[in-house]
């Protein structure tokens, strides 16, 4: 719907009209926008760069210069949902919220009081993000391993040894292979 619309008949004929019809849609469409973005902003799942830069600030998080929008949601999530008690149903939902179900390994050694995590190199740009969280639920008494899942030899089988020649070691290693 369009400004000319809402007028009457013998007003929408006239050239002048038209014109301001025309210029005023544009400012009317910012409008619309800008109130869209307003309610999307209400909720980190729908907001926008805006709305999460302001979340991000309220929070005290410092975001990359190269992370994406979902990245950025991820983080604020996560610092968002932080609830009392912390039990490891509730770290392994947050590690799903923020790595994605099989975006990790984790492994709980009571005997020995250690945890160790391991992060899939997809989602590497999580891990000082895991850190952080787990460094914050996991009671002080257990040695926290947090590393990246390097491509293993299994992984790296699919392909010809012409297919990996154009990688440097350093990229077989640390890199998504595809």
């Amino acid at each position: 719907m369009t400004i000319r619309d809402l007028w009457p008949p013998i007003m929408q004929e006239l050239r002048e009209f038209q014109k301001i019809a025309e210029i005023e849609d544009v400012f009317f469409e910012k409008l619309w926008q800008e109130i869209e973005n307003i309610v999307d902003d209400q909720f980190i799942q729908t907001a926008t760069e805006k709305g999460i830069a302001r979340r991000e600030r309220m929070l005290k998080i410092s975001s990359f210069a190269d992370d994406d929008l979902e990245t950025r949601r991820f983080r604020v999530q996560g610092v968002w949902n932080d609830k009392l008690p912390y039990t490891y149903r509730v770290l392994l939902e947050r590690l799903d919220s923020l790595c994605g179900p099989d975006g990790y390994v984790i492994e709980l050694n009571t005997g020995e009081y250690g945890l160790n995590i391991k992060i899939e190199l997809t989602r590497k740009r999580m891990f000082d993000e895991v850190v952080r969280i787990t460094r914050q639920m996991v009671p002080a008494n257990i040695v926290i391993t947090v590393e990246l899942r390097y491509n293993q030899h299994l992984t790296l089988a699919n392909f010809t040894h012409e297919q990996l020649s154009q990688y440097t070691h350093y990229q077989l290693r640390n890199e998504v292979i595809s």
